[in-house]
C-alpha cells in the first residue's frame, strides 16, 4: 500500500513539473504585438478540409516529419504519446492491440484509412497491431463523439490514416533498420507528380522480429513477420480528381495457445495467427459550380484472420469480415457559411468457418451539417439518422463552438451523442451448450460534453502552442457478455453503463535549435453500476520530450509515465505503473542520407499493458534512410 502510494505521489510531481515547464516558457515566449496563427488544415472533424483555428473539437495531427523523426515503426506506438489515449498490446511487436480514446471501449473508436471503414465486423473492433507508419503521410485525431458525422463506432472519437501522396517530380525514399531480437525492417516508396494534375505513391514495407514470449513469464520467443504494400494513385477529370487507393497488410504472428488435455507443451507453442487488412477505395471529387463541391466514393475493407495449431483442432479459427461502403457528400462553402449533406450505406459482413456461420447488417445514413465563421467566433452543429437492419435506428447530433477571445486563442466548448451498433458476433454468435449471441440487442449509446483552452505563438526562430481540456462522457446500454448463475449460459444484454471524465493537457515550445513537448492525462472511468475502474485505463498518464536540432543532428530524449491500472473488470488483475525511457539519433549527412540510432526502454523496465502478456524490454537498433 505503501509502495502504490509513493508511485502516485511521484505521478503527481511528474505533472506538476511538467505544468511548470509548460507555462513558465510558453507564456513568457509570446510578446503581446505578436498576431499567432493555426494554418494547419484538418479533413476529419468536419469531413471537409477546415482550418484548425476554426474547428471546435479537440483534434491534433501527426505529420510525416514527426513520424520520421520518432523512428516508430507502428501507428500503435505513436499514439501512446498522445494526450486523452490509452495503448494495450498483448504481447510484442504483432500482438492483438487495443485504442481506447477518453476512457471509451476499444471497439468505441471508428478507425478509417484514407476515408475507408476498417475493422473487423465480427469483433466491432480494430487491432492496431499490423498497421505500420510506412506508408502514413499523416493521422488525424479527433476526441470526443462523433457518430453525428461518421455514425455506428465514433462514439469516443476519430482516428484517421492518411497515406503518402505523390508530390511534383519524380521521388525515391528508402530506408532500412535492424536491431535487437533479430529485428529488420525495410520500406521504399517511388512517388511522383506532373502539371497535368496526376499523382502517385507506392510504398512496401517488411518486417521480421523474434520478439518475445506472448506470455509474460514464457520461455520462448513468439516471432513476428509483416508486410504492407499500398498505392495511391490521383487523376485530373474536368476540373475535379479521381482517387485510387489500395492497401494490403500480411502479418504472421506466434502465439501461446491454450492447451486441451491431450496436448503437449510443444504444441502449444506451435500456436500461430495470420491476419491480412485490405483497403480498396475509388474516389471522385467534382465542382459542381463556384461554391459546390461534390464527392462519390465507393470502397471495400477486408479483415481476415485464420488461426493454426499443428496439434489438431482446438485453437484453429477462422474469421473473414467485408465491409464494403458507398459514401456521397455535398458541400456548399459560402466563406463565412460551410453546408455538408451526404448518404452513407455501408454493408458489413462476416463469415466463420471454424464458428459454423455466415451474417451480414446493413447500415444506412444521412447526415448535414452546418458551420458559421467570424473574426471571433465560430459555430458548428451536426445530425446524422442512421437505419440498421439488425438493431434500432438512432439519430445522433452535436453542437460547437470557438471563441477567438485575442491573438493565439482559441475557448471551444462541444456537445454531443454517440451510438455504437451490436456487432455480428454480439448478434448471431452461434449458440453453444455454453453460450450464443442475442438478436435483441440494442445500440449502446452515449452523451458527452467538453470545454477546451487553446493557445499557439509563432515568431521568428521560436514557437509555442498549451492546449487544456476537461470532458466529460456518459454511457448506456452498454452489451455485456452475462452467464446465467444456474445454466451457466452467457449471452450479451444490454445493462452496462459506464462514465469517463478527464483532463489532457499538452504542450511544445520550441525556441533556436531546442525544443521541449509534453502531455498529461488525468481519466477518471468507472463502470457506474458496480464503481469499478473501466480496465486497461490509467488514472494518471504523462510523457516529455526534450529535443535538439543542430548541423543535422537530431537528438531526443523521452519519457513515458503511466500509472497503475487493472487488466479485468471488477478492480481484477491489477497492474503495477511503470515509467519508461527512450532515446532517438539521426545524422543527416546530406540531403540524400541519413543514420538512424535510437534505444527503446532504455531502462529496461519490466511491465505489463495486459496481466500475463510480455513486452520488450532494452532494445537498440540502428538504420540508414536515402532520398532521391
Amino acid at each position: 500500500m505503501k509502495s502504490a502510494k509513493r508511485k502516485h505521489k511521484t505521478i503527481h510531481h511528474f505533472i506538476i513539473g511538467l505544468a511548470a515547464l509548460w507555462l513558465s516558457p510558453t507564456l513568457q515566449a509570446a510578446p503581446t504585438t505578436q498576431q499567432a496563427t493555426l494554418p494547419t488544415l484538418f479533413v476529419t472533424a468536419d469531413r471537409v478540409a477546415n482550418d484548425a483555428a476554426q474547428i471546435s473539437a479537440d483534434t491534433t495531427v501527426i505529420g510525416r516529419e514527426e513520424i520520421e523523426q520518432s523512428q516508430k515503426s507502428s501507428v500503435a506506438d505513436l499514439l501512446r504519446d498522445q494526450a486523452g489515449i490509452h495503448v494495450a498490446a498483448t504481447g510484442g511487436p504483432g500482438k492483438a492491440t487495443s485504442v481506447f480514446i477518453r476512457g471509451a471501449n476499444s471497439g468505441q473508436t471508428l478507425v478509417l484509412i484514407d476515408g475507408v471503414r476498417v475493422g473487423s465486423v465480427t469483433l466491432g473492433s480494430f487491432d492496431w497491431a499490423n498497421l505500420s507508419t510506412a506508408d502514413v503521410e499523416r493521422i488525424e485525431i479527433v476526441r470526443g463523439p462523433q457518430s453525428s458525422l461518421y455514425g455506428a463506432d465514433a462514439m469516443g472519437g476519430v482516428i484517421q490514416i492518411f497515406t503518402r501522396k505523390g508530390k511534383m517530380g519524380s521521388h525515391i525514399t528508402a530506408h532500412a533498420e535492424a536491431g535487437s531480437y533479430s529485428t529488420a525492417s525495410a520500406s521504399s516508396t517511388v512517388s511522383g507528380g506532373s502539371d497535368g494534375g496526376a499523382h502517385y505513391a507506392i510504398t512496401a514495407n517488411s518486417m521480421r522480429t523474434d520478439s518475445v514470449s506472448a506470455a509474460a513469464k514464457g520461455a520462448e520467443n513468439d516471432p513476428y513477420r509483416q508486410t504492407t504494400v499500398s498505392g495511391r494513385l490521383t487523376l485530373p477529370v474536368g476540373e475535379g480528381e479521381v482517387e485510387l487507393l489500395a492497401r494490403n497488410v500480411d502479418g504472421k504472428t506466434s502465439l501461446d495457445g491454450f492447451p486441451a488435455p491431450s496436448f503437449t507443451l510443444a504444441d502449444v507453442l506451435n500456436f500461430t495467427s495470420d491476419t491480412r487488412q485490405s483497403v480498396m477505395s475509388a474516389r471522385i471529387s467534382y465542382p459542381l459550380t463556384d461554391y459546390l463541391d461534390s464527392t462519390l466514393q465507393l470502397s471495400r475493407s477486408l479483415d481476415e484472420v485464420t488461426g493454426h495449431d499443428p496439434a489438431g483442432g482446438f485453437n484453429n479459427s477462422d474469421f473473414r469480415t467485408r465491409i464494403n461502403q458507398i459514401t456521397w457528400q455535398n458541400h456548399l462553402d459560402l466563406d463565412a457559411l460551410s453546408l455538408l449533406v451526404g448518404l452513407d450505406i455501408h454493408q458489413d459482413k462476416g463469415n466463420s468457418g471454424s464458428a459454423g456461420f455466415a451474417r451480414s447488417l446493413t447500415q444506412k445514413a444521412g447526415f448535414a451539417s452546418l458551420a458559421w465563421h467570424a473574426d471571433w467566433l465560430d459555430l458548428n452543429g451536426a445530425v446524422r439518422y442512421d437505419s440498421n437492419s439488425a438493431s434500432n435506428n438512432k439519430t445522433t447530433y452535436k453542437a460547437g463552438l470557438a471563441v477567438h477571445p485575442m491573438g493565439g486563442v482559441k475557448i471551444s466548448a462541444n456537445y454531443g451523442t454517440g451510438f455504437k451498433a451490436p456487432s455480428i458476433n454480439d448478434l448471431y454468435f452461434p449458440a453453444s451448450a455454453f453460450s450464443g449471441g442475442n438478436p435483441n440487442l440494442r445500440p449502446e449509446t452515449s452523451r458527452s460534453w467538453d470545454v477546451g483552452l487553446y493557445y499557439q505563438y509563432r515568431g521568428d526562430g521560436s514557437d509555442a502552442a498549451f492546449s487544456a481540456v476537461w470532458f466529460d462522457q456518459r454511457f448506456h446500454d452498454l452489451i455485456v457478455w452475462q452467464s446465467d448463475p444456474v445454466t451457466f449460459f452467457s449471452s450479451p444484454v444490454n445493462i452496462g453503463r459506464a462514465s469517463t471524465r478527464g483532463l489532457e493537457l499538452s504542450g511544445r515550445i520550441h525556441v533556436g535549435f531546442a525544443y521541449l513537448q509534453g502531455m498529461y492525462t488525468f481519466l477518471n472511468a468507472r463502470d457506474t453500476i458496480s464503481n469499478a475502474l473501466l480496465p486497461r485505463r490509467a488514472r494518471d498518464k504523462g510523457s516529455i520530450t526534450v529535443g535538439v536540432n543542430l548541423a543535422g543532428l537530431n537528438t531526443e530524449v523521452s519519457w513515458l509515465v503511466v500509472g497503475p491500472r487493472f487488466s479485468s473488470t471488477g478492480n481484477r488483475k491489477p497492474m503495477r505503473g511503470y515509467r519508461k525511457t527512450d532515446v532517438r539519433v539521426s545524422y543527416a549527412v546530406n540531403k540524400q542520407w541519413k543514420l538512424t540510432a535510437r534505444v527503446d526502454n532504455l531502462n529496461n523496465k519490466t511491465y505489463e499493458e495486459v496481466s500475463g502478456y510480455g513486452v520488450l524490454g532494452r532494445a537498440w537498433y540502428g538504420g540508414v534512410s536515402a532520398s532521391f
